[in-house]
């Protein structure tokens, strides 16, 4: 296979894995907080439990981190030389805006 559709399938699951893990934590962090009384398990948004919302959204985020690190392996030389990129060249004239 070639790295480029290798990049092209990582990048897709992690959108694919984000969008659901940012549903999941915005579910938990605005309609169903933990503590304060309304934590337990027992508490439901859409018919589904605070705990069931919490596994999701553990195993979406854990997926994502995953293709995350692979995402960064697969372009590890870009990051390699980023430095080489950022510094002027000393040996080349500044270039005039005008």
């Amino acid at each position: 296979m070639k790295r480029i559709t290798i990049n092209a399938l990582v990048d897709i699951g992690c959108l694919i894995t984000f969008i659901p893990s940012l549903i999941t934590g915005l579910v938990l962090y605005f309609y169903l907080p933990s503590g304060g009384g309304r934590g337990g398990n027992w508490v439901t948004y859409l018919s589904i439990s605070r705990s069931q919302w919490v596994t999701m959204h553990d195993y979406t985020s854990f997926a994502f981190a995953a293709l995350l690190i692979l995402h960064l392996l697969l372009h590890w030389k870009f990051f390699k030389n980023i430095g080489r990129a950022l510094k002027p060249d000393v040996n080349e004239p500044e270039k005039c805006s005008t």
